[in-house]
């Protein structure tokens, strides 16, 4: 009896205090309002709503052109003896761009000169000849009347009068030929010195002095400003573009931009590819034809909620967004992502779009955190 006292007090009951005390019956118990962890603040957060759109701007590609433009050529052919502009130039209506020698062609109007002269002395001779014989003619006309002369005599005179018509007529065509061809190469005589049609811009050069200028090949091409956007639309903007609307359009070579009035449209769709040019006035001056230009127009869109790219917290394949509920905790929302459009990017799925997002400082967000100022 007494080895099971002993038992009882020096292993049974130590282990059992031993228990009670791990199960914690001899500690106070605390409430749980006594265990709640402090909330955090979180301060120097940006916070933003999140965007909503249902229109977007959609780009297409479109050529810089001049509004009158041309390739100079010549109708003389002869070696260039002065060339007065080179590529960039801005050269006034009149003003001497080349000089093709000109000692061919004067050549060419002296002989037409000889030739006119030659012309008109045959022209004379005929008219000389036709007047004698057609005194003649006449003559005989009388006497055969008279019956002083046969009619075999007559005849004979009536053949050379009648040659000596044709001849005279035969004199004064060769006279008007002659003339034509005078005032034809006197024009060309023209042509060597190649002056400027109107005011506007050199932007090629295809001679050099020396060279032989040929008729028909471009020597020079001129453009005038100012100058236009021209783009092929698809068929669904022809009736939304009208003469003397605003486009927006960017010069990518010069990184600028600006808008452009419409000024021409084309009056039908090309069945071929379903789209139609328009041509819009740039005011900017420091464009030049060829540059590369996107146009953008406005389209309605179904909804689209954006959000910054810097709103994207990423976590190995976990993507969301600091969300701020109304009681101004945070609370990270698990997002699927769609396009990127310019620093924004398209979320398909996680938002509604009247939430408030954390779009800065999305490293130091935690959730159930307080947003603080």
């Amino acid at each position: 009896m007494r080895g099971l006292i002993k038992y009882t007090v020096f292993l049974i009951l130590p282990v059992a205090l031993v228990v009670l005390w791990l199960a914690g019956v001899f500690h106070p118990r605390l409430s749980a309002k006594e265990v709640e962890r402090p909330t955090k603040t979180v301060t120097g957060l940006k916070i933003e709503k999140v965007q909503v759109i249902d229109r977007s701007k959609v780009s297409f590609s479109g050529t810089v052109v001049a509004s009158d433009r041309a390739e100079i050529s010549t109708r003389t052919m002869g070696y260039v003896s002065y060339v007065g502009v080179k590529e960039g130039d801005y050269v006034k209506k009149g003003k001497l761009l080349l000089r093709i020698d000109p000692r061919d062609t004067k050549a060419q109007v002296e002989a037409a000169k000889q030739r006119l002269a030659q012309a008109e002395q045959g022209y004379q001779a005929a008219l000389a000849n036709f007047e004698a014989v057609k005194k003649t003619y006449e003559r005989f006309k009388k006497l055969l009347e008279a019956k002083a002369v046969t009619q075999h005599e007559f005849d004979m005179v009536e053949a050379k009068y009648k040659a000596a018509k044709a001849q005279l007529e035969s004199a004064k065509s060769a006279v008007k030929m002659a003339k034509e061809h005078l005032k034809a190469v006197s024009t060309n005589l023209s042509y060597t010195e190649i002056r400027a049609p109107f005011s506007g811009y050199v932007v090629s050069k295809m001679v050099d002095k020396g060279d032989i200028a040929r008729p028909g090949y471009p020597l020079l091409i001129l453009e005038r400003p100012p100058y236009k956007v021209e783009v092929s639309l698809p068929e669904r903007f022809y009736s939304k573009i009208k003469k003397g609307d605003k486009l927006e359009v960017l010069i990518t070579s010069l990184g600028k931009r600006t808008t452009a009035q419409v000024v021409e449209k084309e009056p039908s769709v090309n069945p071929m590819t379903r789209t139609f040019r328009v041509k819009a006035l740039i005011k900017d001056k420091n464009v030049r034809s060829g540059f590369y230009a996107k146009v953008f127009i406005e389209e309605e869109t179904p909804k689209t909620v954006l959000v910054p790219k810097s709103a994207v917290y990423r976590r190995w394949d976990f993507t969301g967004v600091w969300v701020v509920k109304e009681d101004g905790t945070l609370e990270l929302r698990f997002v699927r992502l769609g396009k990127r459009l310019g620093d924004k990017v398209e979320i398909l799925s996680g938002l509604e779009g009247n939430e408030r997002i954390v779009v800065e400082g999305v490293e130091r967000a935690c959730d159930g955190c307080t947003v603080g100022g």
